[in-house]
């Protein structure tokens, strides 16, 4: 008989697999991580210091619970590590009363349980003048529990956690090919095969490199930080913000926090957004990658220099949906997929390693995620 060298091995530890690895650990699961570059590495789509975090999410009515379980699980990480990884500042949607961005988020407050306060073209106006060339027929929703998550502090306080509880950790190890077995699954790195009953993968850009998986595409994006020209830009002056620009497009960010200058992302424009191999993606960052968001902050920021204090060069993958892609890879599978990050996954990553550990050794999983399983992306058989 085949002796196993752990119940479950992950592969990946960003934002999904982190997560993961900590709360399969905290149940007493044997576990390995492995992870192809170091911890909290800015390669693939968890880099960057600071994430939204928000209850309210637009996105999809289903994003509420995960995302009220999700605070609930970073204040337990907190409480482990001793860090500060989530910091509530509260943040305003600006848009079209009958925008997505509002519609959506007044809709998600109320299946999340999260009270938001309506806001006139004249409250905005009054309370961020940062904000400007606000279209007068715009409204505001302001949602007291939306904030920042760190996601190189909060990937390494689940590490050093599950770590604690005994998981093991392969860093700078790539794994070459993971297939089924008759027993379970082998994953072969370039050093070792391993066994294991099932495999979390939680490898982001490179997901399809790995595994048979739904249409996921990887995509090149920029992120940028800008100083404020004179007085200082803090969260309480310039809190966390989406802003609708037109039915296709928004732009997000917020003030000061940590020492850093403010974050703002472009709006998905094909100049921010591009498909892209992680394996050969180009990481400089262009001056014609930095048009857009210049433009941009020019446009509709006060007070802040649009020309851009620091860049990077960030991945996301879309699913054809933008929701996650969390589950087996095909029904009853060992395999369980966790992907699809599809730029808005960071602020649920605890509650998202909770789903995929459930997933991993059978249990009744925390949420309903059949918005996110990975069978509703297939194609019917004809």
């Amino acid at each position: 008989m085949t002796v196993n060298d752990a119940d479950v091995v992950v592969v990946g530890l960003g934002a999904m697999g982190s997560m993961a690895l900590w709360r399969l650990a905290q149940k007493g699961v044997d576990v390995i991580g492995i992870e192809q570059f170091d911890i909290a590495h800015s390669l693939g789509s968890s880099g960057g210091q600071t994430r939204l975090f928000r209850t309210a999410c637009f996105e999809h009515p289903g994003l509420g619970a995960i995302a009220r379980q999700a605070q609930e699980l970073w204040r337990e990480l907190e409480q482990e590590s001793g860090k500060e990884i989530l910091t509530l500042t509260g943040g305003v949607m600006i848009g079209p009363a009958s925008s997505e961005l509002i519609e959506g988020t007044r809709a998600a407050a109320q299946t999340s349980g999260t009270t938001v306060t309506d806001l006139s073209h004249g409250d905005l106006a009054e309370r961020f003048p940062a904000h400007i060339n606000v279209d007068p027929s715009y409204v505001g929703l302001w949602d007291p529990e939306a904030g920042v998550v760190r996601p190189e502090l909060g990937i390494t306080a689940a590490i050093q956690s599950a770590e604690s509880f005994g998981a093991r950790v392969l860093t700078q190890t790539r794994v070459a090919k993971i297939e089924e077995t008759g027993n379970g699954v082998e994953i072969t790195t370039d050093e070792e095969t391993l066994r294991a009953r099932a495999v979390i993968v939680a490898a982001g850009p490179w997901l399809s490199h790995l595994t048979k998986t739904p249409p996921i595409e990887p995509m090149r994006v920029i992120m940028t930080w800008f100083n404020p020209w004179a007085q200082p830009f803090s969260t309480d002056a310039f809190p966390v913000f989406i802003r609708h620009i037109d039915e296709k497009r928004t732009f997000w960010g917020h003030g000061q926090i940590d020492g850093l200058p403010v974050k703002i992302g472009a709006p998905d424009d094909p100049s921010n957004l591009s498909a892209t191999n992680p394996d050969t993606i180009d990481r400089t960052v262009h001056e014609s990658d930095l048009r857009v968001v210049r433009d941009t902050v020019s446009r509709y920021v006060k007070g802040i220099d649009p020309n851009p204090a620091l860049s990077s060069v960030c991945m996301i993958t879309l699913s054809p949906d933008w929701q996650f892609v969390l589950g087996p890879a095909e029904p009853g599978s060992p395999i369980i997929l966790a992907g699809g990050c599809s730029g808005h996954a960071f602020k649920h990553a605890p509650a998202i390693g909770d789903y995929l550990a459930a997933a991993a050794i059978g249990q009744e999983p925390p949420f309903d995620g059949e918005f996110v399983n990975p069978l509703r992306l297939l194609s019917p058989a004809v």
